[in-house]
């Protein structure tokens, strides 16, 4: 009977070790996709910034373009991140223009470097959302590299559309 008890034990053990290691590849794994999913996000950002940077009053924060992942609430693969701007003197009427702008350089930056969509579900960079915060232009740029992302974006849509809109 003791020996049953140690081998089920000992099968237990394994499958949690098993477990636990299977967990940290995969997360590893996705890991190593979102950067690289990033830095090709970030260096279009960087491109379109340089084009954008004479015909618009914005700034880099910090000196560099930086990104922060925005989709963690969205589930594992979305690839939709943050980037923050100074952008002294701009106001929330700008903002169509802004998204129209960042939207057309980006486009040309993923035809140019043959950046492409999943499922070929049009632009492959996109700005999904801007606003402005204390002087600051905030952007969210979703890569359409996978599913998730595109389901995200699906999401984002159907929120919008069910938001109420406001009264002027």
């Amino acid at each position: 009977m003791q020996s049953w008890l140690t081998i089920i034990g000992g099968l237990l053990i394994a499958i949690v070790v098993y477990e636990l290691l299977r967990r940290q590849v995969l997360k590893r794994a996705a890991l190593k996709i979102r950067r690289a999913g990033q830095r090709t996000v970030d260096s279009a950002m960087a491109a379109a910034f340089k084009v954008l940077a004479n015909a618009m009053t914005i700034q880099e924060v910090a000196g560099a373009i930086h990104s922060v992942p925005v989709a963690d609430v969205w589930g594992r693969g979305v690839m939709a991140f943050e980037y923050v701007l100074d952008a002294p003197g701009m106001v929330a009427a700008d903002l169509p223009e802004v998204r129209r702008l960042f939207n057309n350089e980006l486009q040309v930056y993923a035809i140019h470097n043959q950046v492409a969509a999943f499922q070929e579900a049009g632009p492959a960079l996109r700005v999904t959302d801007a606003w402005l915060r204390s002087g600051q232009l905030h952007l969210d740029i979703a890569y359409l590299m996978n599913e998730a992302t595109l389901e995200y974006l699906e999401d984002l849509r159907r929120l919008n559309s069910s938001a109420p809109k406001k009264q002027s």
